[in-house]
C-alpha cells in the first residue's frame, strides 16, 4: 500500500495512525467532531473497532475518544505509514 493513500478511518487498521482530510457529515456532526478536536489536519490511531459495526476508539493528541461507527465512517484519513489501510 502506498504512503498516503486516502481510507475512509473504519478502513484504518488498529494501531495505526491517519491524518484526517475530510469530514462529510451534517452540521450536528460537525460540531460534535469540532469540539472533540477532529478536524482536518488532526492526526488519530485507530486503537480499537467494536465488533459488529460497534464504536470506534481514538487516540488523539494522547486522549482517548470513542465515537460511533456511523460518525466515524463519516471522516476521511490519509494514511501515514503506508500499512494502515485493511484491504
Amino acid at each position: 500500500m502506498a504512503e498516503n493513500t486516502i481510507i475512509n478511518l473504519i478502513q484504518l487498521k488498529e494501531n495505526h495512525e491517519g491524518e484526517i482530510i475530510l469530514i462529510k457529515a451534517g452540521r450536528t456532526a460537525m460540531q460534535r467532531l469540532n469540539e472533540m478536536g477532529l478536524v482536518p489536519g488532526t492526526k488519530v490511531k485507530l486503537v480499537r473497532k467494536g465488533p459488529l459495526r460497534g464504536p470506534v476508539e481514538l487516540e488523539v493528541r494522547n486522549s482517548h475518544l470513542v465515537i460511533g461507527y456511523g460518525l466515524a465512517s463519516k471522516i476521511y484519513v490519509k494514511t501515514l505509514d503506508g500499512k494502515g489501510d485493511m484491504r
